[in-house]
């Protein structure tokens, strides 16, 4: 049981700075989002408060992520339920914007589009209970397998919030 408590302590500066890097980045979508806010309240800026909603919901995500692996877990079941519960939580939420996005024929996603919308936070979702399933297991090395997750979360986010950026540029 030591070696998983120190395993985890060997994680926390790196959870610590996916923290604060998301929290930043969180804050400048904000600061964006309100210079901006005239032309995100019109009714061409629908597409622009889609594009910043995911980049938030990506945001937040990751910083839970990070959250979660600041908290101390004495046993390995304790890391697991938090990231299911996470993991739920975001499938949960995706689920809805999937059946708002249906219902909403004006609005049809290409392909890159779809994959940023949907695909990526659901492999992000996948990769949450993967992770959880080997820590009840007793495999801790698949902890290294959410940096993958980070990863892909942070540049989805970053990549939308440039998308927000350049369109409003253009507008």
């Amino acid at each position: 049981m030591n070696s998983f408590i120190d395993q985890l302590r060997d994680w926390q500066f790196f959870y610590s700075t996916v923290a604060a890097a998301s929290a930043t980045l969180t804050g400048l979508l904000f600061v964006s989002l309100s210079i901006h806010l005239e032309k995100i309240k019109s009714p061409q800026g629908t597409l622009m408060l889609r594009t910043a909603q995911r980049s938030f919901e990506d945001f937040l995500y990751v910083l839970m992520i990070a959250l979660v692996f600041l908290v101390p877990h004495p046993v390995p079941i304790g890391l697991a339920i938090a990231l299911f519960v996470l993991g739920g939580a975001r499938l949960l939420g995706l689920v809805r914007q999937v059946l708002r996005s249906t219902r909403d024929a004006r609005r049809r996603l290409n392909t890159a589009e779809a994959l940023r919308e949907y695909a990526l936070p659901a492999l992000a979702c996948l990769g949450l209970a993967a992770v959880g399933i080997e820590v009840v297991r007793g495999d801790t090395e698949s902890i290294f397998g959410l940096v993958l997750v980070i990863a892909a979360l942070l540049a989805t986010a970053s990549w939308n919030a440039w998308l927000l950026l350049v369109q409003e540029k253009r507008q």
